[in-house]
C-alpha cells in the first residue's frame, strides 16, 4: 500500500472518532512537561491536558506522577485551543471516581484520615481525596469540653458518616467521636475481662454520695457501698473517703451484661477484734466510751470494738437501772474481763478496778468480833446499823436489848452511836447480822454453843466442816 493510501485510511479513522466537550476517552501520553501533557487518542488532533485539570490533589511537577507512554482516562473540556489541540480534563473524570470511593468507604465504615485546615465554633473544616468535608463540634471528641480550635492542622483519623450529593454540590461530614467510643468499648470490654471476682486492686475514688462511693479499677467504675466501706459504723462516706484518693478494694461482683461491680474496701482490713486480740488481753485496763445503754448494762467501745459492762460489773453498790450511773458518751476506765475470739464478744468490768468495800471490811473480821456503828433506820424488825461506808449489819429486835422490846425505838435514837457484836458473816450474800447485847465471851462459849454453832450459814466463806469438830 503507498503512503497516500496508508494516509487516507489514517484520516478517514480520525474522522470516523466524533469530539464533543464531555465525551470520555482513552488515550496515551505522548510527551509530559511541567505544566502540562500531550494525549494522543486517535483523533487528527493531539488532546492537551494542564496540571491542574489533571488531577486534584497539588501537584508541583506533573511529571512525578505522569509518564510518556501512560495510559490515561479523561473527557473532552472543549474541541480545541488556539494551538488546535482537543482540550482534555481528567480533574472532572478523577473528581467522580473519588466521590465513588468515598460512598464505598461509607458504607463499609472503614477509618479514614483526614488533614484539618480551619475552623469555627461549629466545628473543623477537613480535607480528604481533594474534597471539602466537615467534623461537627459534637462529633470531634467524646470528651463535650472539647474545642475546635485546637484540632486545625492535625490529621485525625475519623469515620464518614455522610456523603451525599445535593443541588449538584457534595455533602461530606466525618465523625471521630465514634471512633472513641469504639475503641473506648473495646477497652472497656478487655477491662471487664481483666477483673477477677474476690481479688483485690487498687482504685481510685471518683465520687463520693451519701449511699457509698463510685471507685475506678482498671478503668471500670464500681459502687463502694456504704457498708463496705468500714468495719465500724459510719453515718457517712466522707468521714472515711474523698474524691481522689487513692485505696485497696475487693471485687465481690460484676455483671459485665449490666455494666455493674460491687466493691468493698473493709474486705481488705483486718476485722476490728482480730486487731483487738492482738492490742489486749484479759485483764488489761483500758479507757473506753460508752455508746449505748441497755437494762442488763452498757456497750463500751474501746479501739472500734464494743464490749459489754454487764450491770452486776458496773458497781459494788446494786445497780437496778445503768442509766442511773452511766450514760452515753462517758468515758470509763474499765477491766477487760473476758475475750471471746470465735464469737467476737468482749466483757469488760469496773467495779473490778477496785476491791470489794464488804471484803475489804470483814476481811480482818470474825463472829463475836466487837464493831462500833450509827443507827439509820428502825422497824419493829430491828434495828439497820452503819459499821463504814456503804457497809451495814442488821440487828433483830430481839437481839437489841434483854428486855422484851415492842419496837426498838424505845431505847434507841437516829443517828446513834451504838456498840455490837457479829453473829454472823455471809460473804456471799454481803450481809452482817449483829447483836448489841454483849455478855462475858467465856459465857457465851458455854452458854450459846448451839446458837453459835447453828448460826453458821451454808454460804458463810468463813463455815468449814473442820468448824464442826471444834465446836465439840
Amino acid at each position: 500500500m503507498s503512503e497516500q493510501n496508508e494516509m487516507h485510511e489514517l484520516l478517514e479513522n480520525f474522522e470516523f472518532i466524533k469530539i464533543y466537550p464531555g465525551r470520555q476517552i482513552k488515550g496515551t501520553v505522548i510527551l509530559v512537561e511541567r505544566d502540562k501533557a500531550l494525549v494522543n487518542f486517535g483523533y487528527k488532533a493531539d488532546g492537551i491536558i494542564t496540571k491542574d485539570d489533571y488531577t486534584m490533589d497539588d501537584v508541583e511537577d506533573l511529571r512525578t506522577i505522569l509518564n510518556v507512554g501512560d495510559e490515561i482516562d479523561a473527557v473532552v473540556a472543549s474541541n480545541s485551543n488556539d494551538d488546535g489541540n482537543i482540550v482534555l480534563s481528567r480533574k472532572g473524570f478523577e473528581e467522580q471516581q473519588k466521590w465513588d470511593d468515598i460512598v464505598e468507604l461509607m458504607k463499609s465504615g472503614e477509618t479514614v484520615t483526614v488533614k484539618t485546615v480551619n475552623s469555627n465554633d461549629s466545628g473543623v473544616i477537613a480535607e480528604f481525596k481533594g474534597f471539602s468535608g466537615f467534623i461537627p463540634g459534637s462529633h470531634l471528641s467524646k470528651d463535650r469540653n472539647a474545642v475546635p480550635a485546637d484540632f486545625v492542622g492535625k490529621n485525625l483519623e475519623v469515620r464518614i458518616i455522610e456523603a451525599k450529593m445535593k443541588n449538584n454540590k457534595n455533602k461530606l461530614i466525618f465523625s471521630r467521636k465514634v471512633l472513641e467510643i469504639e475503641e473506648a468499648k473495646i477497652k472497656e470490654q478487655e477491662a471487664w475481662e481483666s477483673i477477677d471476682l474476690k481479688e483485690v486492686y487498687e482504685g481510685k475514688v471518683n465520687r463520693v454520695v451519701d449511699f457509698g462511693a463510685f471507685v475506678e479499677v482498671n478503668g471500670i467504675e464500681g459502687l463502694l457501698h456504704i457498708n463496705e466501706i468500714s468495719w465500724n459504723r459510719i453515718k457517712h462516706p466522707s468521714e472515711v473517703l474523698k474524691e481522689g484518693d487513692l485505696i485497696t478494694v475487693k471485687v465481690l461482683k460484676k455483671d459485665i451484661e449490666r455494666k455493674r461491680m460491687s466493691l468493698s474496701l473493709k474486705a481488705t482490713l483486718k476485722r476490728p477484734f482480730e486487731l483487738f486480740t492482738e492490742n489486749y488481753n484479759a485483764g488489761d485496763i483500758v479507757t473506753g466510751k460508752v455508746v449505748s445503754l441497755t437494762d442488763f448494762g452498757a456497750f463500751v467501745e474501746i479501739d472500734n470494738v464494743q464490749g459489754l459492762l454487764h450491770v452486776s460489773d458496773i458497781s459494788w453498790d446494786m445497780v437496778k437501772h445503768p442509766q442511773d450511773v452511766l450514760k452515753v458518751g462517758q468515758e470509763l476506765e474499765v477491766k477487760i474481763l473476758a475475750i471471746d475470739s470465735k464469737k467476737e464478744r468482749l466483757s469488760l468490768g469496773a467495779k473490778q478496778l477496785s476491791e470489794d468495800p464488804f471484803v475489804k471490811y470483814t476481811k480482818n473480821l470474825k463472829r463475836f468480833d466487837i464493831v462500833k456503828g450509827k443507827v439509820t433506820s428502825m422497824t419493829t424488825e430491828g434495828v439497820v446499823v452503819e459499821l463504814a461506808e456503804d457497809i451495814e449489819g442488821f440487828v433483830p429486835t430481839k437481839l437489841v436489848s434483854k428486855d422484851k422490846l415492842r419496837t426498838p425505838a424505845q431505847i434507841l435514837e437516829k443517828d446513834q452511836e451504838v456498840e455490837c457484836k457479829i453473829t454472823d458473816i455471809n460473804r456471799k450474800s454481803k450481809t452482817i447480822k449483829l447483836t448489841m447485847i454483849i455478855e462475858n465471851e467465856s459465857d457465851d462459849k458455854k452458854d450459846n454453843r448451839v446458837e453459835n454453832l447453828s448460826s453458821y450459814t451454808l454460804g458463810d466463806d468463813n463455815f468449814t466442816i473442820g468448824d464442826l469438830f471444834t465446836k465439840k
